[in-house]
Formats: structure tokens, sequence, C-alpha cells
């Protein structure tokens, strides 16, 4: 699972950033929230590879009951999948009722992130792009913008990651890092011709519908294990 969050973090960073490339021209990137977002957490995503993952037990056990860290690194990504996928469906129209882009609230979700990119390697979008949509921001804007934090936080963490020896031992298989990398950049090709094409409501319908099933693709793996 460790190595596994550390192929995640190069196939989202490279897509992510094809992605960024492919929105300059029309202007879906919001700069100034994604620079705000973004220092506090690439800061504490890069802390957390660096620092705290290594010391972080394989097995962790308290009297007769034990866990494994890989299980709870999943638990936790499933969770995270359910909850933002429900609150994505819950809502009923595509109209953006608050908006608040202070510092302060932005750096706050900006922390957020960091963490949840840290522990578990998920710097993708099914996490920044509700949070943005909160803050204020329509879906395409909030898609660009995401992809401009992603990024530059998974370059960081990555960076932790590079330098954590369990990893190292580990090693990465560049080849299969490289195809699922292609992989995800001609999907990231494709989805941005046919955003154009679909309404920021079934966007939303469409994104909440793939977290659901990516969650369900998980439990049913844990059980089978």
């Amino acid at each position: 699972m460790l190595i596994a969050t550390t192929y995640s973090l190069i196939v989202v960073t490279l897509s992510s950033f094809f992605g960024v490339t492919q929105r300059i021209r029309t202007r879906q990137i919001d700069y100034r929230v994604g620079i705000i977002f973004v220092i506090p957490s690439m800061l504490v995503a890069f802390s957390i590879r660096f620092w705290l993952m290594p010391l972080f037990p394989i097995e962790i056990s308290y009297g007769t009951f034990e866990i494994s860290r890989d299980l709870v690194i999943t638990l936790l990504l499933v969770i995270v999948l359910f909850f933002t996928a429900i609150r994505m469906l819950a809502k009923s129209s595509d109209v953006i009722q608050k908006h608040n882009k202070k510092k302060g609230t932005i750096s706050m979700y900006g922390l957020l992130t960091g963490m949840l990119s840290g522990f578990i390697g998920a710097g993708g979008g099914f996490i920044i792009v509700p949070i943005l949509m909160r803050i204020g921001l329509d879906m395409r804007r909030a898609v660009g913008t995401s992809m401009f934090i992603i990024t530059i936080q998974s370059i960081l963490a990555l960076i932790g990651d590079f330098y954590n020896p369990e990893i190292r031992s580990l090693g990465i298989d560049w080849q299969l890092a490289a195809l699922l990398s292609l992989l995800t950049i001609g999907g990231v090709y494709i989805g941005t011709k046919m955003q154009r094409k679909i309404s920021s409501l079934w966007l939303r319908r469409i994104f909440a519908i793939l977290l659901l099933c990516v969650a369900i693709g998980m439990i049913s793996n844990l059980m089978n294990n």
C-alpha cells in the first residue's frame, strides 16, 4: 500500500500538469485561490511523507487487536470517497450559494487536504474539487484549479517519498509508472473535451457516481483478500 501511494502521486502529478496546460488558455484556473490553498497543503503533505510515514508501524496492535497500516490507509480512503460522493449527490442544483474566499478559510482547507494527501497518497481532485466548490468556484473552474494545486502538492509529496528508506528499498517500476501516467493523461485529454459538452450539474453527478464505484471496488477487493 505504501508504494501504491507513491505510484498514485506520480500519476496524478503528471496527469494534473497536463490538465493545467490544457486549461491555461480557457482561464479555468483561479491562481489566487490555488496559491493560498497549496502552500499549507504541500508543506503538510511533504512533512507527513518525509518524517511521519517512515515512523508509522506496519502493524498496529492494541492488546489482542491487530490491524495493518495498509488496511488503515485503505479504510480512510474509502471513507473519504463515500463521504465526498454522497455530499455531491445530495445537492439538487448547481447554484453556488456560498462564496467564502477568505485566506484563513482557504488555508484551513489546504491543511486538511495536505493531511489526507500525506497519509493516504490522495492528492486527487475527488478531495479538492468539492472543497473548491464549497469555497465558491463553479465545477469547471474548481477542476482546473484543483489540477494546478495537485501538480504542486504532489511534487513536494513525491520528494518526501524519494527520501523514504522503505520506499527506496521497495523500488519503483518506472515502466509501470509511465504506462499508468500515459493512460491517465489520455483520460484527462478525453475528459477535457467531453467537459465542454456536459452541464456542470451532470459533471458533478458523474463525478460522484465514479467515486462510489471506486469505493465499492476497493471494499470488494478487501473482502476478497
